[in-house]
């Protein structure tokens, strides 16, 4: 008779990897052969995940029409798929689960590649405590900053998630206590709006993280006041129309050199006040780093702003 979670050779199964939490580093197969398994922290459910961030009975994965399926069973803290809380959803190889305070992926592999068994009721050992006091890290192309933001909330962590972006060499700053942001920055520019600080961050993806237990000190100078939630919906709103608007014009990037067109086709008295600081500041040489940088209106004005005055032949990039 074949193990508990055993499958017949050669059966493509999907798998949860644990990325992070309590059971970093252990993988659960769902194995054809018993479509129906309800992960909670109930000692009587298939998947026991010891969370108090999870509930008794939390979600329930299943077969059906040949394809493996999540939903939630109404759990207090919810279940998220790729940065989305879900009722319902069809499991895919590379969705990234949160459920309590674990971070989990979903693999599809050969069922005599994997690891069969669940190990994750083990007792804590030296060397597990050992590895659970280090700052966690990644990279943000694995594991991008909103599911890490998501399990850090879930798990109510303190401390400071440094963001390295590899493309423009920007380092970013991220505050929390207990699961919440509450001040962000980046390259330690405090004139930066924190809200715009987050959003930025989130669109980056390329380069790595990591969490250090080392607090703010003092007071920020601003704080961010809305909740995770709506700053990652702000996020997803920006940059979808940020790429949106580049499938149809050439949009500057963080590092794009702009110009000023010499001669102006349009005469600078006839622009906005708010477009003449723009001109103005690009006349005297600061870049369009600095305006991204020091005006308060999010990335996705400006870029509109600047796409509008390339359009009538003010600037090139």
């Amino acid at each position: 008779m074949l193990p508990r979670f055993a499958t017949a050779m050669g059966a493509q199964v999907h798998v949860l990897r644990f990325v992070r939490g309590k059971y970093k580093g252990e993988e659960f197969p769902l194995g054809p052969e018993q479509k129906n398994f309800v992960v909670g922290r109930s000692s009587d459910v298939d998947l026991v995940l010891a969370d108090d961030a999870v509930s008794r009975k939390h979600a329930r994965i299943y077969g059906e029409r040949g394809r493996m399926w999540l939903r939630d069973l109404g759990s207090r803290n919810g279940t998220t798929v790729n940065g989305d809380p879900v009722t319902r959803h069809c499991l895919r190889e590379g969705d990234r689960l949160v459920i309590g305070a674990s971070l989990i992926s979903v693999a599809i592999t050969d069922s005599s590649q994997v690891r069969m068994g669940w190990a994750g009721e083990r007792k804590t050992t030296s060397s597990d405590a050992g590895s659970s006091s280090k700052s966690m890290s990644g990279s943000i192309s694995d594991i991008p900053l909103v599911d890490v933001l998501q399990w850090l909330a879930t798990s109510r962590k303190t401390g400071t998630l440094v963001i390295r972006n590899q493309d423009d060499s920007s380092t970013g700053h991220i505050y929390l206590r207990e699961g919440m942001a509450f001040y962000a920055t980046i390259n330690a520019n405090e004139a930066m709006e924190p809200e715009k600080a987050l959003i930025r961050m989130l669109s980056w993806s390329n380069g790595n993280f990591g969490l250090e237990n080392t607090e703010y000190e003092g007071t920020p100078p601003k704080q961010i006041r809305t909740s995770l939630g709506h700053v990652l919906m702000e996020a997803a709103r920006q940059n979808d129309e940020i790429e949106h608007l580049a499938e149809r014009y050439e949009v500057p990037r963080y590092t794009t050199e702009v110009t000023l067109v010499r001669p102006s086709k349009v005469r600078w008295r006839e622009l906005k006040h708010e477009d003449l600081d723009l001109i103005q500041d690009l006349a005297e040489g600061r870049g369009w780093a600095f305006i991204m940088d020091t005006y308060v209106e999010d990335d996705l004005k400006l870029t509109h702003r600047l796409v509008d005055l390339k359009k009538r032949g003010l600037v090139t990039f």
